[in-house]
């Protein structure tokens, strides 16, 4: 174990049953001088992406779809560039698109271009493409209980203008990880105020599947560092309802986990989404020298060589300062922790390792592949054409070139 822009009319789509692998994305028509479509399963993923988020900065997206194959969505006026934002969005005719092949399984959302709710709608979007790599399925149209697999649904989608179920509170998503729901947050510097008492019904409302339901608090933002700024501000003038996140943070007696949205977020996330996965990493980790914790100190996964172990790969820290408070109490510090190399590195070593509370241990690609079942890659849509459930592929008409044959198009 080692430390550590568009038009008004969908086009016309013909649906054929064809399998002939790698021949989608625009392909020329020499003799008519014209360019028709077959889409792949990255320009459809862009396109549900941007059905859910609204606004997604273009750089976001490199990960998952190149420049010219957006600027092919361009073409088609499925979506088209936000200038004053320097976001991309679907078209209404995008929209017709995406409810003829999903046979009207996608969100029916009005789009504001108000400044502030394109500022909210990126940083949600951040959220959404960590869990998306993650393999989270982001693509939800209500918060189901009988989803197994692990989901996430923006409350935005049944926010709307004269029906807000939602009421005043903030929670940007629910995502249903290893058995358990978060209520999502964006927190960076300056993220305003909230009410507690908003925040827990709202949740408790929408999440409410029985006595036995497990739930918990996600607070994400661009990083661990800008969270933890974020959390540490002291509320200068108390109000009786509205709380700045640091409060919230320690009133709150729900479990709250940081998460920043990267390719650590997006790892944390895979760890999340497996139950009971504070007990399976430790027993990964230590093999052997693993000893259960006692019984009654539930911040402690287990024992090795005699000093707490803890899982702090899901970032709780309250959970970890909770565990080493007791271990100082029992004089058997540092505890060993173990996290993510990016957890480590931005926050966890300075926070724990350097004033000797722990020995920070990195969880490997090894022990994340056992403990998945699979390795831990991010998640990216494949380089194939996309098929519909009968197995139909996608296919636009032709487009009549403009300029020469050859044309960067």
């Amino acid at each position: 174990m080692t430390p550590h822009r568009g038009r008004n009319r969908a086009p016309k789509l013909y649906l054929r049953r064809v399998r002939r692998k790698g021949d989608f994305g625009v392909r020329r028509n020499r003799e008519r001088g014209a360019y028709g479509v077959i889409f792949s399963a990255r320009d459809m993923d862009v396109l549900r992406l941007l059905c859910w988020c609204q606004n997604i900065r273009p750089q976001d997206l490199n990960s998952i779809s190149t420049k010219a194959e957006r600027e092919n969505l361009m073409i088609l006026g499925l979506i088209k560039l936000h200038e004053r934002s320097g976001t991309l969005t679907l078209t209404s005719s995008g929209r017709a698109f995406l409810n003829v092949i999903f046979k009207g399984a996608v969100p029916a959302l009005s789009l504001s271009y108000h400044e502030d709710a394109i500022v909210r709608r990126v940083r949600l979007s951040q959220l959404v493409l960590s869990a998306y790599h993650a393999g989270v399925d982001v693509f939800m149209t209500a918060v189901r209980s009988e989803h197994e697999n692990p989901s996430l649904f923006l409350t935005s989608i049944t926010r709307s203008r004269g029906r807000n179920p939602w009421g005043s509170s903030r929670v940007g998503a629910i995502l249903h990880l290893g058995g358990v729901y978060y209520a999502a947050h964006f927190v960076c510097p300056g993220i305003g105020r909230m009410s507690v008492n908003d925040e827990l019904s709202a949740f408790h409302n929408h999440t409410n599947f029985g006595k036995d339901t497990r739930r918990a608090f996600l607070f994400a933002g661009v990083s661990y560092t800008d969270i933890i700024e974020e959390l540490k501000v002291r509320d200068e003038k108390k109000e009786m309802k509205l709380i700045r996140y640091g409060e919230a943070y320690r009133e709150f007696h729900a479990p709250i986990h940081l998460l920043s949205c990267d390719e650590t977020g997006s790892q944390q996330l895979q760890i999340m989404a497996v139950p009971d996965y504070r007990e399976k990493l430790a027993r990964l980790m230590l093999r052997s020298a693993y000893q259960p914790p006692p019984k009654d100190i539930p911040s402690w996964d287990g024992l090795y060589n005699g000093r707490p172990f803890v899982v702090g790969a899901d970032m709780d820290l309250r959970r970890i300062d909770a565990a080493i408070k007791i271990a100082k109490q029992q004089r058997c510090l540092p505890i060993a922790l173990a996290a993510l190399e990016g957890q480590g590195s931005a926050l966890l070593l300075r926070r724990y390792a350097d004033p000797g509370y722990a020995t920070v241990y990195k969880v490997t690609d090894h022990v994340l592949t056992e403990l998945l079942g699979r390795t831990p890659d991010l998640y990216l849509p494949p380089h194939t054409q996309f098929l519909t459930e009968k197995g139909d592929v996608v296919d636009a008409p032709l487009i009549k070139a403009s300029g020469k044959a050859g044309g960067s198009h």
